[in-house]
Formats: structure tokens, C-alpha cells, sequence
């Protein structure tokens, strides 16, 4: 062996040393909680970002002002894990997908946010917008004549 190849090797051994103690240090998510009930589950939740939903909503909003979709995509998607079942953000990951043209995927948060608030008629509205992007006029009549019915000056 080569003097390199020894040095190699001794950087290989010590970064894997590393990792072996850093993998001893780790604990098993159900010794972190054992009791999950519905208000540890948040807690659970909050263990994967410091920021709380709102915050990262917010951030995402940026994110897709600035035309960085991924990056807000990414942020929804966590924000909709710590707060799951939300319409807003729901609708905002739907609404991203579009302006991404990514219409077959955005259907679905946009469906799942209305049924959690009925009464977004932007939400329709888009979904409507969607439907008729993927040639289904009349799921698009639909929808859109649900949008009107919320408010008639969409």
C-alpha cells in the first residue's frame, strides 16, 4: 500500500467511527414518546422543524412569490405535515402544482382542501381551471358553477 492509500484508509476508519457513534446516540422514536395520544402526535410532529406551521407557511408563501416552486412545494408539504388536515394549505400546494403546469397532481390537495372548507371559492375556481386543463368540461361546469354560487364576482 501507498502512503495515500494508508491515509485513505485511516480517514475511512475515523469518519466511520464517527457515524458508529453518532448511530449509538440515537433513540428510538417510541422512547422519545411512548404515550400518543392527539397532543403528543403534535409533538411528534414538531420534532422535524423548529418552525411551526404558520411560520412555515409564510416561507412557503415567499418561496412561491419568488417563483421558486420546489422549494415552496417542499415547505407545504411539511407545513401540512405538522398541521395535517388544513384547507389553506392544502389549497396552496394545489395552487403551486398549477403554476408548475402540473395539473394531474395538483387535483388532488385542491379536492382535499374542499373538503375541509367548503366555502373557498377560489379553491373551486381552480379546480375548475384544472378540470378543464385535463379536457373534462364538464367536471369544469361544475366546479365552476360552485365558485359562482360562493361568490359571484369570481
Amino acid at each position: 500500500m501507498s502512503i495515500f492509500q494508508i491515509l485513505m484508509l485511516g480517514a475511512s476508519a475515523y469518519f466511520a467511527y464517527k457515524i458508529y457513534e453518532h448511530v449509538q446516540t440515537l433513540q428510538d422514536p417510541q422512547e422519545l414518546n411512548t404515550d400518543l395520544t392527539p397532543n403528543n402526535e403534535q409533538q411528534s410532529a414538531d420534532a422535524f422543524s423548529l418552525f411551526d406551521s404558520s411560520t412555515l407557511m409564510q416561507k412557503a408563501d415567499e418561496a412561491r412569490e419568488n417563483n421558486d416552486f420546489d422549494k415552496a412545494l417542499a415547505i407545504y408539504s411539511e407545513a401540512n405535515i405538522k398541521a395535517p388536515k388544513n384547507a389553506e394549505t392544502l389549497f396552496k400546494m394545489g395552487y403551486t402544482l398549477i403554476l408548475q403546469e402540473r395539473f394531474d397532481e395538483a387535483l388532488e390537495p385542491l379536492l382535499e382542501s374542499v373538503s375541509y372548507d367548503s366555502n373557498n371559492p377560489f379553491a373551486y375556481k381552480e379546480i375548475s381551471k384544472v378540470y378543464e386543463k385535463l379536457g373534462d368540461e364538464e367536471k369544469a361546469k361544475e366546479y365552476h358553477e360552485k365558485a359562482i354560487a360562493l361568490d359571484e364576482n369570481i
